[in-house]
């Protein structure tokens, strides 16, 4: 019998086995690039570990890409092979079932399944960071939080894996707006676990959603908290870009974008959706690119039939349209607006009904039609939630929505739309207050030549 760091009773036919699973799960929780090495490890050396198989499985399906649909369907074969050879317990086949439910297109019920282990074994790190996991592509902040808040009153302080359950707390806090209490759990996160990259993360996060600038640089000011990750690093450097961008600092931002979010030119989707939402911000502030949106639109166009993800697809069509490919992106927008109707899972029909209006906007601004971009991005503004990623993310789609506000003319409700932003910020925000000083100099432009236009009684 064997049991994991956490002390939950494991499956694994030897100690070797044990020790490789426990530094898998750390590793995962760490975003650590080493965490597959670690799962091939355990695997090699007990082939017949059911739960190691169907976490491959599940993390796989956490990549959204179509081609490991295969891969995964494997491992769920080999999982349940394994349990009908090996004595297994009920909190290991859940797992088992979490990994059909997904491949069935049902996510939501895989974290329900994994949601259900931690009610009995609460300290289940793997279970709490995969159904974290799958709570954020689907945009289910709430249910995010219900389980860490019922999760981490059984954390115990000290435990090697405590920091990283804290991590996800954070994160979770700070997606439903609670900022003061999730940067004190992110910042105890990155105590307790120096490796915390989702942690340091969280925190980020709040400092970004509260304006604190200068604070956000200095927190990311040194990467040996997260050299480690795989590429979740590419994303702490967007983080740090936004930062230096809202400081105005442009050059500084494009090199950080060569150097660090597009240093390896993957075509995982939240890599190009770090290079596509910073190009975007980039272009709205006036900068010169260059041909850095080509890049990635080649990688996003080969990726245009995936519809695994709208979150993703909306990243493709931003990055298509960066790059002019215009009908690539209407294709995006196209299958957006079906899959919203009657040929997806209820997860994603809900999803691309805003995920529709969203694309669809967004070629209506890069066709300079911006009126109705602002009609389409604002019909799809209360809705983007359900398409997964954090505000920070979605915030792109919000500042898209105030630039054609302003562009079309919509100058009052742009105005409103910029001082809601900067007051939730705490009043800084670089972004807002440019814009909100541009509309105050167009009134009063307006105003003069009103005025000049106005009859002066001449006195005889």
């Amino acid at each position: 019998m064997f049991f994991d760091l956490c002390g939950n009773r494991i499956g694994v036919a030897n100690d070797a086995a044990r020790l490789a699973w426990d530094e898998t799960l750390e590793a995962v929780l760490a975003h650590a690039a080493s965490a597959p090495e670690h799962l091939a490890r355990t695997l090699a050396a007990d082939p017949g570990f059911a739960l190691a198989h169907a976490a491959r499985g599940l993390m796989l399906l956490s990549l959204a890409r179509p081609e490991l649909l295969g891969t995964a369907r494997d491992c769920l074969a080999q999982a349940r092979r394994a349990s009908a050879e090996r004595p297994v317990t009920p909190r290991e086949t859940r797992f088992v079932e979490a990994l059909g439910l997904w491949l069935d297109d049902r996510p939501r019920r895989a974290a329900q399944a994994l949601e259900a282990v931690l009610a009995e074994h609460p300290r289940d790190v793997l279970a709490l960071k995969l159904s974290h996991g799958i709570r954020f592509m689907l945009g289910d902040q709430g249910e995010m939080l219900s389980c860490l808040r019922r999760v981490v009153p059984h954390v115990p302080a000290g435990h090697r894996l405590s920091g990283y359950v804290f991590g996800c707390y954070a994160f979770a806090l700070e997606e439903r707006g609670f900022y003061r209490e999730a940067e004190a759990a992110g910042r105890r996160a990155v105590e307790w676990a120096p490796r915390d990259a989702w942690g340091r993360h969280a925190v980020a996060h709040v400092l970004e959603m509260t304006g604190r600038t200068e604070e956000g640089v200095a927190w990311l000011a040194d990467s040996t908290g997260w050299a480690h990750a795989n590429n979740f690093r590419f994303h702490i450097t967007w983080h740090l870009a936004l930062f230096r961008l809202e400081r105005g600092e442009t050059a500084e931002v494009l090199r950080l974008y060569d150097e660090g979010i597009r240093a390896e030119q993957t075509d995982d989707y939240r890599d190009i959706a770090n290079g596509a939402a910073l190009l975007a911000r980039l272009d709205y502030a006036g900068v010169d690119v260059g041909s850095r949106w080509e890049e990635l639109a080649t990688k996003a166009e080969a990726r245009i039939d995936d519809r695994r993800l709208v979150f993703a697809d909306l990243h493709y069509a931003l990055a298509l349209l960066g790059a002019g490919r215009d009908g690539a992106a209407g294709t995006i927008a196209q299958a957006l607006a079906a899959d919203g109707h009657v040929h997806a899972s209820g997860e994603r029909r809900e999803a691309a009904r805003s995920g529709a209006l969203a694309a669809h906007g967004l070629i209506a601004f890069h066709e300079g039609d911006y009126g109705e971009a602002a009609r389409l991005l604002g019909a799809a503004r209360g809705g983007l939630g359900a398409i997964g990623g954090s505000h920070a993310q979605r915030d792109l789609f919000e500042q898209a929505y105030i630039e054609s506000l302003i562009r079309s003319g919509a100058h009052d409700r742009a105005s409103s739309v910029l001082r809601e932003r900067l007051a939730r910020r705490g009043g800084h925000n670089l972004f807002a207050s440019r814009r909100l000083a541009r509309l105050g100099k167009a009134r009063t432009g307006l105003a003069a030549l009103a005025l000049s236009a106005i009859p002066i009684a001449i006195a005889h």
